[in-house]
């Protein structure tokens, strides 16, 4: 039996690294991208950042920090999850992805709150807080999210002799970081959560009280926070799910933990995928960023079909109009 469990999980690792690797190239590749091109534009204006814009800069920091350590996730999965460094740089690599999950997750409910204190309370302190302040506020979020973060450098990281590198251990007994790893996992997922639906709910009904919901600003407030929970739920969700039916599974079922093990690592996919939706919203924070984002690309030559279609269209506006003022001029004389 034991043999038998043992060479169903051989292949269930093997099956998700065939899958998993491939997938974690291309979120490496569209975040490289997406954020590059990001980094670039904040830097560039960061004379006329607003507040918000502080935060959605630390969401690209973040999503650097995690783009930095995937190769090394990708190169483990090549292997049928075998890890080939030092433990002690595994433990850096978990604590930096593990870092990554809360700042994105810090950040997104950050976007929301500012959304949520500009359209309820905009006469609030906090819904005018200057660049330098907010900046203040990212500040102590890190610090926040380092110091969460710090019992990675404590969790054991084996399973087999020097061969595994992941944040956690179903095989043994729980002790006090793993319990705090675990508790960290669900808690960072369902308070900032509640956070945000609670952002989501007072804006849509502050919109019909004051009948606002034509204006720009709120619209787009409203698009921002929409965009937040997709985001939300497509990269974290899977994986709470699967770790709330592992729990039980290791009370109920323990010689499946092997299969719910590998729809984790599965799952992760869906968490490293922030990376590469963030630039979406981005966009639908700021104008000013949709914009220069639009230029870069059309010099890119990304947009030139679609700016060569506009033109031909604007061009063929103007000959239509100047034509009916010919016309016009004739009947006339």
């Amino acid at each position: 039996l034991y043999k038998g469990s043992c060479d169903l999980r051989l292949v269930l690792i093997a099956t998700i690294s065939v899958i998993i690797a491939p997938v974690l190239v291309v979120e490496i590749v569209i975040g490289l991208v997406g954020n590059g091109i990001a980094l670039g534009i904040f830097c560039t204006y960061r004379n006329l950042w607003p507040s918000s814009t502080v935060y959605l800069f630390s969401l690209v920091i973040a999503d650097f920090f995690l783009i930095i350590n995937l190769p090394f996730r990708i190169h483990y999965y090549m292997k049928n999850e075998v890890w080939v460094f030092t433990q002690t740089f595994c433990s850096v690599n978990l604590f930096m992805l593990s870092m990554n999950r809360t700042a994105s997750i810090v950040f997104l409910t950050a976007v929301a709150m500012d959304r949520y204190f500009k359209v309820v309370h905009p006469h609030h302190q906090l819904s005018k807080i200057s660049t330098s302040c907010a900046a203040k506020v990212a500040t102590a979020l890190w610090i926040i999210v380092i110091v969460m973060n710090s019992h990675v450098f404590t969790l054991d990281h084996n399973q087999s002799k020097n061969s595994a590198c992941q944040s956690y251990n179903p095989h043994l007994e729980p002790q006090a970081a793993a319990t705090w790893h675990a508790i960290l996992f669900f808690l960072e997922f369902f308070l900032p959560l509640g956070i945000i639906m609670f952002c989501i709910f007072n804006i849509i009904l502050k919109l019909k009280q004051r009948k606002l919901a034509k204006r720009n600003t709120v619209q787009r407030s409203v698009k921002v926070l929409i965009v937040i929970v997709l985001v939300y739920t497509i990269c974290f969700l899977p994986s709470i799910l699967i770790a709330a039916v592992g729990l039980v599974t290791i009370k109920v079922a323990l010689k499946h933990i092997g299969t719910i093990d590998q729809l984790l690592h599965a799952s992760f996919a869906f968490t490293y995928l922030n990376s590469a939706l963030d630039p979406v919203l981005y966009c639908f924070s700021s104008q000013v960023f949709l914009k220069r984002c639009k230029k870069v690309l059309c010099q890119a030559g990304w947009f030139k079909t679609s700016v060569t279609q506009g033109a031909n269209e604007s061009l063929s506006r103007c000959s239509e109009q100047r034509m009916k003022t010919l016309q016009t001029s004739t009947v006339r004389t």
